[in-house]
């Protein structure tokens, strides 16, 4: 099957952006993050669904682990044809965590976050291949000084791929690659440029299906936060730091999930992973 020329073009892109010389930029690492999220979906006609997910954020600190934000996610998606769909989504996150993410990214602003999704699947060889396009408004609640309220957009390309354990058991390795860039309408003169890409997220999982009411995620991820930091310069005007910065964040997660009601056990319904 023929992809779309959204995902060619974007890849292309994204490889560009990789290919780039990793001396014009600095990366630094840092502690793991924890984020676990127990997810209660509703099945409806066909393979529409609503969803709600809460989820906690913890970070590895002296020793331990700080448990210090979390998220409600809400969500309803409706598929107008096998392979298409589109849906709205609605994440909230406590007000004063800002600086430490809205519960899908460090650093990214926003309390309450309203957004639209278009979502396409479709075969490619053994694999199933997905693409998800989201708009979001981070809209930021508090008086926090280091952040605002912004516009952004969301890509996420995905491959997975599904078979069967003994006689109920399904799994379903799978790897995914989303970006987000703040949507930048119009800039200040002395404002810093930003990079054109903010974040990105580098997802593999194991989805674990145990029956159609129940299965379990656990994932590994590798988190990215692209910056320009204010350039510092030694005694002869030589730069020791700032430029392109690169702030990564290995995460680590457990996505369980429970699907409730009568259209759960339907033969021919075809569930999303669990990273919706």
């Amino acid at each position: 099957m023929r992809l779309p020329l959204l995902s060619a073009t974007v890849g292309t892109l994204l490889l560009a952006l990789a290919a780039k010389p990793a001396a014009a930029q600095s990366r630094y690492t840092g502690n793991w993050a924890v984020l676990p999220e127990v997810q209660a979906e509703l099945p409806l006609n066909g393979n529409d669904y609503v969803f709600v997910g809460i989820s906690l954020i913890s970070q590895e600190y002296s020793g331990g682990l700080d448990v210090y934000s979390g998220q409600l996610r809400l969500g309803y998606e409706h598929f107008w044809k096998p392979n298409w769909s589109w849906g709205a989504t609605l994440r909230a996150v406590p007000d004063g965590n800002s600086r430490y993410g809205d519960g899908d990214y460090l650093g990214l602003p926003g309390n309450i976050i309203p957004g639209v999704l278009l979502r396409h699947r479709a075969p490619l060889g053994p694999l199933n291949f997905s693409q998800r396009l989201g708009v979001e408004y981070g809209i930021q609640t508090g008086n926090t000084l280091d952040s605002q309220s912004r516009a952004h957009a969301r890509l996420r390309l995905g491959l997975d791929h599904e078979f069967t354990v003994g006689a109920t058991v399904k799994l379903r390795p799978r790897v995914a690659y989303e970006a987000l860039a703040y949507l930048r309408f119009q800039r200040d003169e002395d404002q810093l440029k930003e990079r054109f890409v903010d974040f990105g997220n580098l997802r593999g999982e194991v989805g674990v299906r145990l029956s159609p009411r129940f299965d379990l995620t656990p994932w590994v991820a590798s988190q990215t936060r692209y910056i320009n930091a204010l350039v510092q310069f030694d005694k002869n005007g030589n730069p020791v730091s700032g430029g392109k910065v690169n702030l990564l964040t290995p995460t680590v997660g457990l996505d369980v999930r429970v699907t409730l009601g009568r259209h759960a056990l339907d033969a021919d319904r075809q569930p999303l992973p669990t990273q919706h």
